[in-house]
Protein backbone atom coordinates (compact mmCIF):
# COMPACT_ATOMS: atom_id res chain seq x y z
CA UNK A 1 0.00 0.00 0.00
CA UNK A 2 3.01 2.44 0.95
CA UNK A 3 4.20 2.53 -2.49
CA UNK A 4 0.91 2.82 -4.03
CA UNK A 5 0.26 6.03 -2.39
CA UNK A 6 3.95 7.09 -3.31
CA UNK A 7 3.06 6.26 -6.68
CA UNK A 8 -0.75 8.28 -6.65
CA UNK A 9 -0.92 10.21 -3.78
CA UNK A 10 0.67 13.69 -1.90
CA UNK A 11 0.27 14.15 1.32
CA UNK A 12 1.21 17.42 3.03
CA UNK A 13 1.00 17.54 6.96
CA UNK A 14 0.30 20.39 8.83
CA UNK A 15 -0.45 21.31 12.25
CA UNK A 16 -3.82 24.02 13.63
CA UNK A 17 -1.65 26.77 13.16
CA UNK A 18 -1.67 25.84 9.30
CA UNK A 19 2.00 25.77 9.89
CA UNK A 20 3.12 22.49 6.92
CA UNK A 21 5.41 20.56 9.09
CA UNK A 22 5.94 17.96 6.43
CA UNK A 23 5.48 16.83 2.54
CA UNK A 24 6.07 13.76 0.89
CA UNK A 25 4.48 11.31 -1.93
CA UNK A 26 4.60 12.18 -5.18
CA UNK A 27 6.78 14.95 -5.83
CA UNK A 28 5.22 16.29 -9.12
CA UNK A 29 2.05 16.76 -7.52
CA UNK A 30 3.45 18.42 -4.70
CA UNK A 31 5.52 20.75 -7.04
CA UNK A 32 1.55 21.42 -8.65
CA UNK A 33 0.69 23.70 -5.19
CA UNK A 34 3.61 23.76 -3.44
CA UNK A 35 6.93 24.36 -5.38
CA UNK A 36 9.17 25.38 -2.55
CA UNK A 37 8.45 21.98 -0.81
CA UNK A 38 10.57 19.49 -1.96
CA UNK A 39 11.77 17.30 0.83
CA UNK A 40 12.61 13.83 0.48
CA UNK A 41 9.57 11.92 0.71
CA UNK A 42 9.39 9.22 3.88
CA UNK A 43 6.15 8.25 6.21
CA UNK A 44 5.34 9.31 9.56
CA UNK A 45 5.35 6.19 11.74
CA UNK A 46 2.22 4.78 13.62
CA UNK A 47 -0.15 6.04 10.58
CA UNK A 48 -1.80 3.77 8.48
CA UNK A 49 -2.96 5.83 5.44
CA UNK A 50 -5.02 3.16 3.69
CA UNK A 51 -7.09 3.41 7.04
CA UNK A 52 -6.97 7.30 7.18
CA UNK A 53 -8.63 7.06 3.48
CA UNK A 54 -11.43 4.80 4.62
CA UNK A 55 -12.41 6.75 7.65
CA UNK A 56 -12.11 10.29 5.49
CA UNK A 57 -15.63 11.97 6.39
CA UNK A 58 -15.58 13.31 2.94
CA UNK A 59 -16.20 10.14 1.20
CA UNK A 60 -19.52 9.63 2.95
CA UNK A 61 -21.32 12.38 1.58
CA UNK A 62 -19.60 15.20 1.77
CA UNK A 63 -18.28 16.91 -0.90
CA UNK A 64 -14.97 16.61 -2.57
CA UNK A 65 -12.97 19.74 -3.69
CA UNK A 66 -11.60 19.70 -7.46
CA UNK A 67 -8.67 21.65 -8.60
CA UNK A 68 -7.06 22.04 -11.64
CA UNK A 69 -3.40 21.63 -11.94
CA UNK A 70 -1.15 23.30 -13.97
CA UNK A 71 -0.84 20.57 -16.74
CA UNK A 72 -4.67 20.29 -17.00
CA UNK A 73 -5.23 17.49 -14.92
CA UNK A 74 -7.61 17.82 -12.07
CA UNK A 75 -6.80 16.44 -8.70
CA UNK A 76 -8.97 16.61 -5.50
CA UNK A 77 -8.44 17.56 -2.28
CA UNK A 78 -9.50 15.79 0.80
CA UNK A 79 -8.44 16.97 4.92
CA UNK A 80 -8.89 14.56 7.63
CA UNK A 81 -7.60 15.92 11.05
CA UNK A 82 -5.59 12.90 13.17
CA UNK A 83 -6.48 13.72 16.81
CA UNK A 84 -4.04 11.64 18.57
CA UNK A 85 -0.93 13.37 16.58
CA UNK A 86 -2.96 16.78 16.89
CA UNK A 87 -2.06 17.37 13.05
CA UNK A 88 -4.17 18.32 10.12
CA UNK A 89 -3.30 16.07 6.83
CA UNK A 90 -3.86 17.12 3.31
CA UNK A 91 -4.78 14.66 0.31
CA UNK A 92 -3.93 15.31 -3.03
CA UNK A 93 -4.68 13.02 -5.51
CA UNK A 94 -5.41 12.43 -9.49
CA UNK A 95 -9.04 11.24 -10.81
CA UNK A 96 -7.04 7.67 -11.36
CA UNK A 97 -6.11 7.54 -7.80
CA UNK A 98 -9.09 8.89 -6.67
CA UNK A 99 -10.94 5.96 -8.54
CA UNK A 100 -8.74 3.35 -7.38
CA UNK A 101 -9.42 4.80 -3.96
CA UNK A 102 -13.20 4.31 -4.49
CA UNK A 103 -13.03 0.82 -5.71
CA UNK A 104 -11.58 0.23 -2.33
CA UNK A 105 -14.29 2.02 -0.61
CA UNK A 106 -17.17 -0.06 -2.36
CA UNK A 107 -15.36 -3.12 -1.49
CA UNK A 108 -15.27 -2.28 1.85
CA UNK A 109 -18.80 -1.41 2.12
CA UNK A 110 -19.65 -4.55 0.15
CA UNK A 111 -18.54 -6.48 2.81
CA UNK A 112 -20.65 -5.31 4.96
CA UNK A 113 -23.22 -5.70 3.22
CA UNK A 114 -22.44 -9.43 2.93
CA UNK A 115 -22.20 -9.23 6.58
CA UNK A 116 -26.35 -7.98 6.33
CA UNK A 117 -24.90 -4.97 8.63
CA UNK A 118 -27.52 -2.96 6.51
CA UNK A 119 -29.21 0.45 7.39
CA UNK A 120 -31.56 2.85 5.91
CA UNK A 121 -33.00 4.53 9.26
CA UNK A 122 -31.87 8.16 10.90
CA UNK A 123 -31.32 6.03 13.92
CA UNK A 124 -28.83 3.52 13.06
CA UNK A 125 -27.02 6.51 10.49
CA UNK A 126 -26.50 8.75 13.55
CA UNK A 127 -24.64 5.29 14.89
CA UNK A 128 -22.69 4.57 11.88
CA UNK A 129 -21.32 8.39 12.33
CA UNK A 130 -20.47 7.88 15.91
CA UNK A 131 -18.89 4.68 14.77
CA UNK A 132 -16.26 6.32 11.99
CA UNK A 133 -16.05 9.00 14.59
CA UNK A 134 -14.47 6.55 16.94
CA UNK A 135 -13.42 3.81 15.10
CA UNK A 136 -9.65 4.76 15.24
CA UNK A 137 -9.14 5.99 19.01
CA UNK A 138 -9.03 3.34 21.61
CA UNK A 139 -11.58 3.79 23.51
CA UNK A 140 -14.06 1.50 25.16
CA UNK A 141 -17.61 1.00 23.31
CA UNK A 142 -20.54 -0.76 25.02
CA UNK A 143 -23.32 -2.21 22.54
CA UNK A 144 -26.52 -1.85 24.05
CA UNK A 145 -29.62 -3.51 22.58
CA UNK A 146 -32.04 -6.26 22.16
CA UNK A 147 -30.63 -10.23 20.88
CA UNK A 148 -30.43 -10.15 17.27
CA UNK A 149 -30.25 -6.25 16.71
CA UNK A 150 -26.43 -6.66 14.83
CA UNK A 151 -24.23 -6.13 17.81
CA UNK A 152 -21.67 -8.46 16.48
CA UNK A 153 -21.97 -6.90 12.97
CA UNK A 154 -21.29 -3.01 14.27
CA UNK A 155 -18.57 -4.98 16.30
CA UNK A 156 -16.98 -6.47 12.96
CA UNK A 157 -17.19 -3.24 11.43
CA UNK A 158 -15.64 -1.20 14.12
CA UNK A 159 -12.79 -3.33 13.71
CA UNK A 160 -12.49 -3.71 10.06
CA UNK A 161 -12.71 0.42 9.65
CA UNK A 162 -10.06 0.99 13.11
CA UNK A 163 -6.34 1.12 12.89
CA UNK A 164 -6.36 -2.20 13.98
CA UNK A 165 -7.84 -3.66 11.07
CA UNK A 166 -4.72 -6.31 10.36
CA UNK A 167 -4.30 -6.97 13.35
CA UNK A 168 -6.56 -10.08 15.36
CA UNK A 169 -9.92 -9.69 15.88
CA UNK A 170 -11.40 -12.44 18.92
CA UNK A 171 -14.95 -12.52 19.50
CA UNK A 172 -16.27 -13.93 23.33
CA UNK A 173 -19.35 -14.95 24.55
CA UNK A 174 -18.72 -14.46 27.77
CA UNK A 175 -22.14 -16.62 28.36
CA UNK A 176 -21.13 -19.62 26.74
CA UNK A 177 -18.20 -20.22 28.61
CA UNK A 178 -18.70 -22.40 31.64
CA UNK A 179 -17.88 -20.08 34.86
CA UNK A 180 -15.56 -22.48 35.91
CA UNK A 181 -13.50 -22.10 33.27
CA UNK A 182 -14.04 -18.84 31.96
CA UNK A 183 -11.04 -17.30 33.79
CA UNK A 184 -8.00 -19.59 32.68
CA UNK A 185 -10.00 -19.22 28.71
CA UNK A 186 -9.82 -15.15 28.80
CA UNK A 187 -6.43 -14.90 30.81
CA UNK A 188 -4.91 -18.41 30.65
CA UNK A 189 -2.72 -20.27 32.72
CA UNK A 190 0.53 -21.51 33.95
CA UNK A 191 2.06 -25.06 34.20
CA UNK A 192 0.38 -27.08 37.09
CA UNK A 193 -1.54 -24.28 38.00
CA UNK A 194 -4.24 -26.87 38.31
CA UNK A 195 -5.39 -30.43 37.91
CA UNK A 196 -5.73 -31.15 34.80
CA UNK A 197 -3.93 -28.40 32.84
CA UNK A 198 -2.02 -28.54 29.95
CA UNK A 199 1.63 -29.20 30.15
CA UNK A 200 2.95 -25.83 29.66
CA UNK A 201 0.62 -23.85 30.46
CA UNK A 202 -1.69 -22.09 28.29
CA UNK A 203 -1.79 -18.70 26.45
CA UNK A 204 -5.85 -16.78 27.51
CA UNK A 205 -7.56 -15.52 24.73
CA UNK A 206 -6.56 -11.85 25.57
CA UNK A 207 -2.93 -12.84 24.71
CA UNK A 208 -3.56 -14.36 21.51
CA UNK A 209 -5.08 -11.39 21.12
CA UNK A 210 -2.37 -8.97 21.67
CA UNK A 211 -2.75 -5.25 20.08
CA UNK A 212 -6.16 -6.49 18.03
CA UNK A 213 -9.38 -5.96 19.51
CA UNK A 214 -11.60 -7.97 21.80
CA UNK A 215 -15.60 -8.10 21.64
CA UNK A 216 -16.62 -9.50 24.81
CA UNK A 217 -20.82 -10.17 23.89
CA UNK A 218 -23.13 -11.08 26.97
CA UNK A 219 -20.39 -9.04 29.04
CA UNK A 220 -23.70 -9.04 31.53
CA UNK A 221 -22.61 -12.76 32.36
CA UNK A 222 -19.12 -12.33 33.35
CA UNK A 223 -18.65 -13.71 36.86
CA UNK A 224 -17.50 -11.37 39.47
CA UNK A 225 -14.27 -12.81 40.01
CA UNK A 226 -13.47 -12.05 36.10
CA UNK A 227 -14.93 -8.65 36.58
CA UNK A 228 -12.21 -7.27 38.72
CA UNK A 229 -9.42 -8.79 36.59
CA UNK A 230 -11.23 -7.31 33.10
CA UNK A 231 -10.88 -3.85 35.12
CA UNK A 232 -7.28 -4.16 35.49
CA UNK A 233 -7.12 -5.29 31.50
CA UNK A 234 -8.64 -2.30 31.04
CA UNK A 235 -7.48 0.24 33.51
CA UNK A 236 -3.74 -0.99 33.04
CA UNK A 237 -3.25 -2.99 30.06
CA UNK A 238 -2.22 -6.12 32.13
CA UNK A 239 -3.38 -9.34 32.27
CA UNK A 240 -1.98 -12.05 35.08
CA UNK A 241 -2.33 -16.00 34.32
CA UNK A 242 -4.09 -18.43 36.56
CA UNK A 243 -1.48 -19.79 38.96
CA UNK A 244 1.46 -16.57 38.22
CA UNK A 245 2.08 -14.01 40.49
CA UNK A 246 3.21 -11.63 37.55
CA UNK A 247 1.61 -9.77 35.46
CA UNK A 248 2.10 -8.87 31.36
CA UNK A 249 1.04 -5.86 29.34
CA UNK A 250 -1.75 -6.59 26.55
CA UNK A 251 -2.48 -3.86 23.74
CA UNK A 252 -6.27 -4.37 23.50
CA UNK A 253 -9.27 -2.69 21.61
CA UNK A 254 -12.21 -3.40 24.16
CA UNK A 255 -15.65 -3.97 22.55
CA UNK A 256 -18.21 -5.40 24.87
CA UNK A 257 -22.02 -5.79 24.10
CA UNK A 258 -25.47 -7.05 26.16
CA UNK A 259 -28.98 -7.27 25.70
CA UNK A 260 -29.53 -6.55 29.36
CA UNK A 261 -30.02 -3.04 31.46
CA UNK A 262 -26.82 -3.65 32.71
CA UNK A 263 -27.11 -0.25 34.49
CA UNK A 264 -29.90 -1.98 36.63
CA UNK A 265 -27.60 -4.77 37.46
CA UNK A 266 -25.35 -2.49 38.82
CA UNK A 267 -27.86 -1.07 41.24
CA UNK A 268 -28.66 -4.45 41.83
CA UNK A 269 -25.27 -5.61 42.90
CA UNK A 270 -25.23 -7.79 40.39
CA UNK A 271 -22.42 -6.12 37.88
CA UNK A 272 -19.39 -4.16 39.61
CA UNK A 273 -20.07 -0.35 39.20
CA UNK A 274 -16.07 0.61 38.43
CA UNK A 275 -16.11 -2.01 35.62
CA UNK A 276 -19.71 -0.35 34.26
CA UNK A 277 -17.95 3.11 33.78
CA UNK A 278 -14.61 1.68 32.23
CA UNK A 279 -17.00 -0.15 29.83
CA UNK A 280 -19.68 2.76 29.28
CA UNK A 281 -16.96 5.34 27.67
CA UNK A 282 -18.56 5.03 23.92
CA UNK A 283 -22.31 3.54 24.94
CA UNK A 284 -23.80 2.73 21.65
CA UNK A 285 -27.91 1.41 22.18
CA UNK A 286 -28.72 -0.33 18.88
CA UNK A 287 -32.69 0.17 18.40
CA UNK A 288 -34.91 -3.07 18.15
CA UNK A 289 -35.49 -3.34 14.03
CA UNK A 290 -39.31 -2.87 15.24
CA UNK A 291 -38.20 0.97 15.26
CA UNK A 292 -36.68 0.62 11.90
CA UNK A 293 -38.98 -0.92 10.04
CA UNK A 294 -37.98 1.15 6.93
CA UNK A 295 -35.23 -1.24 6.96
CA UNK A 296 -37.19 -4.18 6.67
CA UNK A 297 -37.72 -4.13 2.48
CA UNK A 298 -33.62 -4.14 2.22
CA UNK A 299 -33.12 -6.59 4.63
CA UNK A 300 -35.68 -9.03 3.17
CA UNK A 301 -34.44 -8.41 -0.75
CA UNK A 302 -30.25 -9.04 0.90
CA UNK A 303 -31.87 -12.45 2.47
CA UNK A 304 -34.22 -13.35 -0.32
CA UNK A 305 -30.73 -13.01 -2.70
CA UNK A 306 -28.65 -14.93 -0.23
CA UNK A 307 -31.00 -17.81 0.24
CA UNK A 308 -31.65 -17.94 -3.80
CA UNK A 309 -27.77 -18.40 -4.50
CA UNK A 310 -26.90 -20.40 -1.31
CA UNK A 311 -29.41 -23.37 -2.41
CA UNK A 312 -29.82 -22.47 -6.23
CA UNK A 313 -33.12 -21.51 -6.21
CA UNK A 314 -35.10 -18.40 -7.71
CA UNK A 315 -37.74 -17.62 -5.56
CA UNK A 316 -38.79 -13.92 -4.91
CA UNK A 317 -41.09 -11.85 -2.62
CA UNK A 318 -44.34 -10.36 -3.39
CA UNK A 319 -44.50 -6.56 -2.09
CA UNK A 320 -47.56 -7.46 -0.19
CA UNK A 321 -45.41 -10.05 1.73
CA UNK A 322 -43.21 -7.80 1.92
CA UNK A 323 -45.32 -5.12 3.06
CA UNK A 324 -46.58 -7.60 5.69
CA UNK A 325 -43.30 -8.51 7.07
CA UNK A 326 -43.13 -4.36 8.01
CA UNK A 327 -46.10 -4.81 10.56
CA UNK A 328 -45.16 -7.08 12.45
CA UNK A 329 -43.17 -6.62 15.80
CA UNK A 330 -39.90 -8.93 15.60
CA UNK A 331 -39.12 -9.50 18.97
CA UNK A 332 -36.07 -11.49 17.57
CA UNK A 333 -34.83 -8.69 15.40
CA UNK A 334 -33.10 -8.99 12.39
CA UNK A 335 -31.85 -12.87 13.56
CA UNK A 336 -35.66 -13.69 13.51
CA UNK A 337 -36.22 -12.12 9.70
CA UNK A 338 -33.54 -13.82 8.28
CA UNK A 339 -34.76 -16.91 9.50
CA UNK A 340 -38.72 -16.74 8.50
CA UNK A 341 -37.13 -14.98 4.99
CA UNK A 342 -35.03 -18.11 4.63
CA UNK A 343 -38.23 -20.88 5.59
CA UNK A 344 -40.45 -18.65 3.36
CA UNK A 345 -37.60 -19.19 0.18
CA UNK A 346 -36.88 -23.31 0.60
CA UNK A 347 -40.47 -23.61 1.42
CA UNK A 348 -41.68 -20.83 -1.17
CA UNK A 349 -44.79 -20.57 0.73
CA UNK A 350 -46.36 -17.45 2.94
CA UNK A 351 -47.59 -19.76 6.00
CA UNK A 352 -44.25 -19.40 7.95
CA UNK A 353 -45.34 -15.37 7.71
CA UNK A 354 -45.26 -14.68 11.53
CA UNK A 355 -49.09 -14.42 12.86
CA UNK A 356 -49.32 -10.98 13.06
CA UNK A 357 -47.70 -9.98 9.81
CA UNK A 358 -50.67 -12.39 8.06
CA UNK A 359 -52.83 -8.86 7.47
CA UNK A 360 -51.98 -5.66 7.40
CA UNK A 361 -53.74 -4.28 10.81
CA UNK A 362 -57.09 -2.77 10.77
CA UNK A 363 -58.97 -0.98 12.92
CA UNK A 364 -60.31 -2.95 15.81
CA UNK A 365 -63.15 -2.63 17.40
CA UNK A 366 -63.47 -0.29 21.03
CA UNK A 367 -66.72 -0.15 22.83
CA UNK A 368 -67.61 3.05 23.37
CA UNK A 369 -70.73 4.00 25.91
CA UNK A 370 -70.82 7.53 25.91
CA UNK A 371 -69.57 10.71 24.27
CA UNK A 372 -66.63 12.72 25.61
CA UNK A 373 -63.96 14.81 24.43
CA UNK A 374 -61.95 12.88 21.87
CA UNK A 375 -58.49 13.90 23.64
CA UNK A 376 -59.47 12.74 27.14
CA UNK A 377 -60.90 9.25 25.42
CA UNK A 378 -56.99 9.12 23.87
CA UNK A 379 -55.75 9.64 27.63
CA UNK A 380 -57.54 7.30 28.75
CA UNK A 381 -56.97 4.41 26.22
CA UNK A 382 -53.20 5.05 26.45
CA UNK A 383 -53.49 4.31 30.27
CA UNK A 384 -55.86 1.70 30.12
CA UNK A 385 -52.92 0.08 27.65
CA UNK A 386 -49.65 0.88 29.41
CA UNK A 387 -51.85 -0.14 32.71
CA UNK A 388 -52.31 -3.97 31.15
CA UNK A 389 -49.05 -4.07 29.75
CA UNK A 390 -47.20 -3.11 33.17
CA UNK A 391 -49.29 -5.21 35.37
CA UNK A 392 -49.12 -8.19 32.60
CA UNK A 393 -45.26 -7.95 31.84
CA UNK A 394 -44.17 -6.25 35.33
CA UNK A 395 -41.32 -4.37 33.88
CA UNK A 396 -41.47 -1.25 31.25
CA UNK A 397 -38.67 -2.74 29.07
CA UNK A 398 -40.95 -5.66 28.08
CA UNK A 399 -43.93 -3.82 28.31
CA UNK A 400 -42.86 -0.99 25.80
CA UNK A 401 -41.70 -4.05 23.58
CA UNK A 402 -45.31 -5.50 23.79
CA UNK A 403 -46.95 -1.92 22.59
CA UNK A 404 -43.99 -1.03 19.95
CA UNK A 405 -42.64 1.84 22.06
CA UNK A 406 -39.53 3.07 23.70
CA UNK A 407 -39.11 2.21 26.82
CA UNK A 408 -38.68 6.16 28.16
CA UNK A 409 -42.21 6.68 27.02
CA UNK A 410 -43.90 3.94 28.63
CA UNK A 411 -41.69 4.81 32.13
CA UNK A 412 -43.10 8.59 31.48
CA UNK A 413 -46.40 7.38 31.28
CA UNK A 414 -46.74 5.49 33.75
CA UNK A 415 -45.26 8.02 36.14
CA UNK A 416 -47.95 10.46 34.40
CA UNK A 417 -50.76 8.18 34.96
CA UNK A 418 -49.74 7.23 38.51
CA UNK A 419 -50.09 2.92 37.54
CA UNK A 420 -48.81 0.58 39.80
CA UNK A 421 -47.81 -3.14 39.21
Amino acid sequence: MLREVERQYAIIVFDQSTQIKEAYGEKSLIATYFPDLFKKGYYLKDINWEQVFMKTPSFRGNKLELLPATNGQHFMLLFEYLQENNLWIMIMMGIDGLNTLQTKIYEEHKTIEDDELLYGSKKMQRIIDIIYQVAGVNSTILLLGESGVGKSKLAHMIHRISNRSDKPFMAINCGTIPESLIESELFGYEDGAFTGSKRGGKKGLFEESDTGTVFLDEIAELPMNVQVKLLDVIQENKIRKVGSTKSQTVDLRIIAATNKDIKAMVDQKLFREDLYYRLNVVPLAIPPLRERKEEIPSLVNHFVKKCNQKYGLNVSLSAEMISRLQYYQWPGNIRELENVVERIVVTNSDEWLPGESHSVPSERSIEVKELIPLKEAKQLLERDLISRAYKKYKTTYKAAEALGVDQSTVAKKIKMYNIHK
